[in-house]
């Protein structure tokens, strides 16, 4: 009960938005018209120029454009906001009704498309364990490749500390 008074007060308003959105834009119009027409007999007290015919032109032409998106607004909204008003009620109903249901439609799957899915299935799972196997490959080579990096870089800090201990011993013997 709740839901169709929120959906008619909605409706409501929403009926009334265009024809309200229309008269902003006609006081808006004639706002531009009064204010344009205002400004130029004011500022042209000499005489009318060029300039003046041009500006006066362009105030109608806003004018004019103005009114005509109105009408546009006023003829078009209606049917838009009442389409989109009716999208929402049913998919309100869907939602009320199916909170628990399973899910119908193009979710469900026949069971002509079964073999197919499970091969689809088979080549994933034969692909993904390629990957692991691939993985694994190269989890141990680099294990390899570390030992054989610390060996050889224990082996150079061996001999240059060998050197090092040589060179510090035949200093000490050159000395005494």
């Amino acid at each position: 009960m709740a839901i169709e008074q929120d959906y008619s007060r909605k409706k409501t308003v929403m009926e009334q938005y265009p024809s309200r959105q229309a008269l902003v834009y006609s006081g808006a119009a004639f706002l531009i018209l009064v204010t344009g027409l205002r400004t130029v007999l004011s500022v042209a007290e000499e005489g009318f120029g060029f300039i003046e015919y041009v500006t006066i032109g362009a105030l109608a032409i806003e004018f004019s454009l103005l009114l005509l998106y109105a009408m546009t607004i006023y003829q078009a909204g209606k049917e838009t906001f009442v389409i989109t008003l009716e999208e929402e009620a049913a998919e309100l109903e869907r939602e009320e009704k199916g909170k628990d249901a399973a899910p119908t439609g193009d979710f469900s799957v026949n069971s002509a498309d079964v073999p197919e899915i499970a091969a689809e299935i088979k080549k994933f799972t034969t692909q993904a364990s390629l990957l692991v196997n691939k993985l694994t490959k190269n989890a141990e080579q680099s294990e390899n490749l570390n030992k054989h990096l610390e060996e050889l870089a224990d082996e150079q800090i061996n001999n240059r500390v060998r050197n090092e201990i040589q060179r510090l011993l035949s200093t000490n013997l050159s000395s005494k």
